[in-house]
This record gives structure tokens, sequence and C-alpha cells, in this order.
């Protein structure tokens, strides 16, 4: 009998937790920083990064980092809509209010919009660059990329992998001489991008894992891998670093977060003197 009760209460304790980690997941908006430093850094920089708001109505939290931090520039990190035009606009009202330098490269989910056109025509009338398989000299050293991937690249259960190539034949190569920062929204392609020799990655896309499990890791892709290797935070291969970001919005179909909140990522770029 005793051990039933402790069993039940075990039980109750265990539900009470999971709970208050998903309301948690839910009220609250991190703010995660990293310094970033490197030889060929010629200017420093501060970058916030956005990523898979998917229209969540979290744009008062995320003005008030974003005035507090007074970044140089915000690089949306694409999926910032969800399957339709109407979905855009909680973006578009954070674009509208956000007064410094803007960058967007489109996710998959940008791809799912119906008219799409349509939408890229009011992104283009929007104070921001579109950064869609394009480059931007940020500093004398500095290169900002944006790589959009195909559709077929996000299939769920068999995604189709890419190479190098892919990459270049759509943003060209790097000048290995400058530093070079390539936006890329899924981050389950890491080696491909360590292989065309970026110096930074900046990708959101898998949310984290979606649901969180200590210890372990992120539970689940947007393709349906379980456990998936890259899900959050930074990752370091060969001469490249990924950041992850875990995002602000929820999957489609699943709008849950557990022990796994929404986050804002401020990117501090320092001149490394030695």
């Amino acid at each position: 009998m005793i051990k039933y009760y402790i069993m039940k209460s075990l039980i109750v304790i265990i539900l009470i937790f999971i709970v208050v980690s998903i309301i948690y997941s839910h009220l609250v908006i991190n703010k995660t920083r990293y310094f970033v430093r490197n030889k060929k850094i010629d200017k420093n920089l501060k970058i916030i990064f956005i990523s898979d708001l998917h229209n969540r109505r979290v744009v008062k939290k995320i003005l008030e980092i974003v005035d507090i931090e007074c970044p140089d520039m915000v690089i949306f990190g694409g999926d910032m809509v969800d399957y339709d035009i109407k979905s855009s606009k909680s973006f578009f009202e954070l674009v509208d209010k956000i007064k410094c330098k803007k960058y967007y490269i489109y996710g998959n989910h940008e791809d799912y919009v119906e008219d799409i056109d349509s939408y890229t025509d009011m992104v283009k009338k929007k104070d921001l660059v579109l950064l869609n398989n394009k480059s931007d000299k940020i500093s004398s050293n500095i290169n900002l990329i944006g790589f959009r991937s195909d559709k077929d690249k996000y299939k769920r259960f068999k995604p189709v992998l890419l190479n190098k190539k892919d990459i270049i034949n759509k943003v060209n190569k790097l000048d290995n001489k400058k530093y070079n920062i390539l936006v890329a929204h899924n981050p389950l392609e890491f080696d491909s991008y360590v292989d065309y020799g970026a110096d930074l990655v900046l990708s959101g896309h898998v949310h984290g894992g979606v649901i969180k499990i200590p210890f372990i890791g992120g539970l689940l892709s947007p393709t349906f891998t379980f456990l998936p290797k890259y899900y959050y935070g930074v990752y370091n291969k060969s001469k490249t670093k990924m950041i992850v970001s875990s995002g602000l919005g929820y999957a489609r179909g699943f709008p849950i977060r557990m022990f796994n909140p929404g986050e804002v990522v401020i990117i501090n770029l320092i001149k490394d003197k030695k």
C-alpha cells in the first residue's frame, strides 16, 4: 500500500514538472549570447539572430531585447511565416519596428507559402536586405552570405542531403582571406557547410528538438529524425563554427515546447589581436 502511494505521488510530481516546464517554455523568451573571436574579423560587431518565428505573437518581448542590446544588425534566419501570407503579420510588425540594418533568408516554410511571388514582393517593399543566395559585405573583411536550400532538401523521413557543389552553384566560392558568415536555415547539413569553408554558420529550423530531454538533448527534428545530431547551441568542426538557435515558434501540428524556451541569439564578433 505504501509503495502504491509512493508511486502515485511520484507520477503526480513528474506530471506537475512536465506541465510547469511546458508553461515556462511558452512564457519565457531567453537571450543567449555568444562571443566569437577570429583573426580575420576586422571590426567588432553585434548581431542579433532571430529564427523560426512562425507568426508567434511575441513581438513585444523580442523588441525589448533588441532595444536593450542596440545591435549593429538583425538577421532573420527563415521560417518567419507559416503556410500563407497572412501568417507574416508578426514578422512584418517586427521588421517595421526594428530600425537597424536587417537581413533575411528564407527557410522551408517560406517555400510553403502558396503565393510565394506575392510574398516576396511584400518583403521587397520592407526595409530588409533579402539575402537568398546572395552576399553582402558588412565590413572590409567580413562577408555575410545567405544560402537558400531547395525545397526537396527538407523532405520528411527521407531528406535529400546537400553537398559542397550545391552551395557553390548557388552562392559561388568563398574568399578564404575574408571572414565568411553563412546564414543557412538547416543545421543538419553542417558537414556540407564545413566542406564549403564557412567560418561561422547561423542556423535554426530544428526548434531545439521541440522537447529537450534533460542530459540527452533535443528529441525530434522537422524531418522526423529522433535525437538530431545538430539541434541547439554551438558546434565546431575543422575551422567552422555553427550556432543553432532553438527559434521562437512551434512545430506545425505540434504546438508544444518542453524544457525549451524560445530564444533570441546575440553574437558579438570580436577582433582577435593574437
